[in-house]
């Protein structure tokens, strides 16, 4: 997606070692041919989804990762409302399958790419980050419990290194 493949050339500028997984479900595999001609670099590119519990310990026992960068989240509003059940399975389960197995592996650190709709309709502007969450659409409520579930793991292990990104736009 936009943000990621953004990501990804700042990552690869600054000379990091970079792993994409994508399905490829709401983006095409063009974009690492354009993220290799804009940074002079070929990320490495895995093609297939976080609910996949083996592919992701092979990655883990394969190469050396020491953080991940979570994007891979369904994000139209709509949609959400018409196939709830492919929100919270893509959002939800495979957050967790990719937290279990990232603990697995001991790879403790990790952004996750959240969205200002976890607010809802707000009571008062400005937003702030301790303003109340209160999703209006499935989109939103998958990635508000994917926050909380993000939350619990760090109260019940200190050791991880978590943050959350919400994007307005």
């Amino acid at each position: 997606g936009y943000i990621g493949s953004h990501t990804v050339i700042q990552l690869l500028t600054a000379g990091a070692k970079v792993y994409i997984l994508d399905n490829f479900y709401n983006s095409t595999q063009l974009v690492v041919d354009q993220i290799e001609k804009i940074s002079g670099q070929r990320p490495n590119l895995v093609v297939g989804d976080i609910r996949n519990r083996a592919l992701l310990k092979n990655i883990f026992a394969h190469h050396r990762i020491d953080s991940v960068i979570h994007f891979a989240g369904l994000k139209a509003v709509g949609e959400s409302g018409e196939e709830p059940l492919k929100y919270y399975s893509n959002n939800v389960i495979g957050s967790c399958v990719l937290l279990e197995e990232m603990q697995e592996a001991n790879v403790k650190k990790l952004v996750f790419s959240s969205s200002a709709t976890v607010y809802g309709s707000p009571n008062s502007l400005p937003i702030t980050e301790d303003s109340l969450l209160s999703p209006t659409n499935p989109y939103g409520q998958s990635k508000s419990m994917v926050e909380s579930i993000i939350h619990d793991l760090y109260k019940s292990d200190h050791s991880w290194s978590f943050a959350i990104l919400r994007y307005f736009n």
